[in-house]
């Protein structure tokens, strides 16, 4: 299928709309100083909206078009990929970027020298499935709103508590301000870069790469984001979970 000039601002305009999602967080976690627990409570909503988002919205999709077999070895591949370089950067500091500092610290560059990098790595490499999943559905005749709407709310806590703990470990306001900043622009021009380039794939590789980002979302959640949201969290942080993963179904479906 061709893609127009249209085309591509329309990609980059709804590819901007998860990125302001980073910003807000970044702001909020920038200026106010917000305890644990109700940034594990907004975390909590985040990770069931990715859940929902992934397994109803991605993974199903992916599963319909290229089967179950393709699919499912699509996915897992995507997961780990993702946890090879999870673990990679773990080891030069990057293992707490998406928490708050409050119940577990990242580390200050003082204790770690070369953190500060290996956080923003690990925040970019966070953004790279989301670009790749949503790249490919924007080719979708529907424009699939319920997943611009997971991203955008789940990376408002997101942005919200690795900030928090970025200022906790004595990080400056620069850095982080270009650091989410420069996450922000390459997720949307990656989103934009992938919906031109996937179209110009094959039928079958869309939807395998589709359950590739996929798993690498589901990694993602596991790895980053359920740590920060379960731990010394109020006793119904699952109930939110819920409340996320049912508030994207009926966003889903009012916008069939």
């Amino acid at each position: 299928m061709s893609t127009s000039a249209d085309d591509v601002r329309a990609a980059l305009a709804l590819g901007a709309v998860p990125s302001v999602g980073l910003l807000v967080g970044a702001i909020a976690g920038s200026f106010s100083r917000m305890p644990h627990q109700p940034i594990a409570m907004a975390m909590s909503v985040g990770a069931g909206l990715l859940l929902a988002g992934v397994s109803l919205k991605v993974a199903a999709d992916a599963i319909r078009v290229a089967g179950p077999m393709a699919a499912s070895l699509s996915l897992v591949l995507g997961a780990a990929v993702f946890s090879a370089s999870n673990a990679l950067l773990a080891r030069f500091g990057a293992a707490h970027r998406k928490r708050c500092g409050e119940c577990i610290q990242q580390p200050a560059e003082s204790q770690q020298p070369g953190s500060g990098v290996a956080i923003a790595l690990g925040n970019a490499l966070d953004a790279v499935p989301e670009a790749m999943v949503l790249g490919i559905a924007l080719r979708d005749p529907v424009v699939p709103l319920a997943l611009v709407v997971a991203f955008s709310l789940g990376n408002v806590p997101v942005a919200l508590s690795s900030t928090a703990g970025m200022r906790a470990a004595g990080r400056r306001y620069a850095y982080i301000f270009l650091l989410w900043s420069a996450i922000a622009i390459g997720a949307a021009v990656a989103i934009v870069a992938g919906y031109v380039g996937f179209g110009s794939l094959s039928q079958a590789w869309p939807p395998r790469l589709q359950a590739f980002g996929a798993g690498a979302l589901l990694a993602m959640t596991a790895e980053t984001m359920i740590p920060e949201a379960f731990h010394n969290s109020p006793r119904f942080s699952g109930l939110l979970a819920a409340f996320g993963f049912g508030l994207l179904l009926l966003v889903d479906a009012t916008t069939r």
